[in-house]
């Protein structure tokens, strides 16, 4: 129990200070300055991290590499770069992170029936319903910032939707480290593993988001 508090507390202690940074650097910094922090972030990954997943000598390091991690991020970035997209990628950040800490916080505290024992043992049901209703408070939290319409109905089905592509994404990797043999994708943050790990349900969710932005710019009522 002494250990669980150890690691729930690390991982929370982590998640403020990173977090709060990430959120700063996002709402005060020049786009350009953000971009250059998701670049970097990216590098770290294929440099540090992607190579714990596969060796760079390996065909299926290459192949994989442009389409997970590199697109996404370039998907990120385009929509960081661009004025008209810059609050879409805000609603992105808000239900995604909302959503995994509320995956983590009740799963911990009441999970136990198991949702994907054999790729992510630690993962149930309950937590994923608490990270849905942590998802659609995210939501509701950015909707307060940017003045979106109430919608509440339509709002609370996006935010499932991009809960849903989060926890894809997050199995995926969760796959990815079972055929490597890592538990986690680096240690960079204490209590979460590495970038990757934190990243991996963005990078999913975003090549939903960058494909359909229009549709989800107007459907939110975010074209002002």
């Amino acid at each position: 129990m002494k250990e669980l508090l150890f690691n729930m507390g690390k991982r929370l202690t982590t998640a403020i200070i990173a977090g709060g940074l990430f959120w700063f650097a996002f709402l005060k910094f020049d786009p350009l300055y953000f971009s250059a922090i998701l670049t970097g972030i990216l590098f770290t990954i294929i440099i540090f991290e992607w190579t714990r997943f596969f060796a760079i000598t390996k065909p299926i390091f290459w192949l994989l590499l442009p389409l997970y991690p590199a697109l996404p991020f370039a998907l990120l970035i385009i929509l960081n770069q661009s004025p008209l997209y810059h609050n879409l990628l805000m609603v992105l950040f808000a239900i995604v992170f909302s959503f995994d800490t509320g995956s983590y916080i009740v799963g911990i505290l009441i999970g136990k029936h198991k949702l994907a024992p054999s790729i992510s043992p630690n993962k149930t049901w309950e937590g994923l319903m608490g990270g849905y209703l942590f998802g659609i408070a995210g939501l509701q939290l950015a909707s307060y910032e940017l003045g979106i319409p109430k919608l509440f109905l339509g709002k609370v089905i996006f935010a499932i939707v991009i809960g849903t592509l989060s926890l894809l994404g997050d199995l995926f990797e969760s796959w990815l480290k079972r055929l490597a043999r890592i538990k986690d994708s680096g240690n960079f943050l204490p209590g979460h593993g590495g970038f990757l790990d934190r990243f991996d349900g963005i990078l999913f969710a975003v090549v939903f988001v960058y494909a359909f932005r229009d549709y989800i710019m107007e459907f939110l009522g975010l074209w002002r």
